[in-house]
């Protein structure tokens, strides 16, 4: 479920149309992205190829960061700009879809995640800001409800 919605709401960067430094890159850690099948968006590989490492190191610096993994996941995490990742007074975007047992419930985390953050540069350009966050989670909520606010953490930078 989760690598169809991935595959279906973040194009290849590859392909987009906007210059990198106005990209929130979206990525799917894999063993293996030269791969043929990792090229063609193949789920089944994705999920057989998952770069655990990758993933593990992507929680244990948010973490740094005071970030929360509770739950078995999956997360969707981000750093802006990317070279805060693991810094512990700057701010980690935490998406939890631990709960998310349809195919509805992670649609719309990534749609969230899409529609407010990778296409919105000016909520990440210049790093995350807890409010232009919160503005975005209060418009996404107005939309799509209380469950995408009980799943979507900002941390660190100790502000509440």
């Amino acid at each position: 479920m989760v690598c169809n919605s991935f595959v279906a709401f973040f194009p290849r960067q590859e392909t987009a149309s906007a210059p990198l430094k106005d990209q929130m890159v979206t990525i799917w850690p894999l063993d293996n992205p030269d791969a043929k099948q990792a090229r063609n968006d193949d789920c089944e590989f994705a999920v057989a190829h998952y770069d655990l490492n990758a993933s593990e190191a992507a929680i244990s610096d948010a973490q740094h960061q005071h970030a929360n993994f509770d739950g078995e996941g999956p997360y969707l995490v981000g750093w802006s700009p990317s070279n805060t990742r693991g810094e512990p007074d700057k701010l980690v975007l935490v998406i939890d879809m631990s709960a998310d047992n349809s195919q509805a419930l992670i649609d719309q985390k990534f749609l969230f995640w899409k529609k407010q953050i990778v296409e919105d540069p000016s909520r990440w350009r210049h790093g995350f800001s807890i409010e232009s966050v919160r503005a975005a989670i209060r418009i996404f909520a107005d939309q799509y409800g209380q469950a995408m606010l009980d799943a979507i953490k900002l941390v660190g930078d100790n502000k509440p």
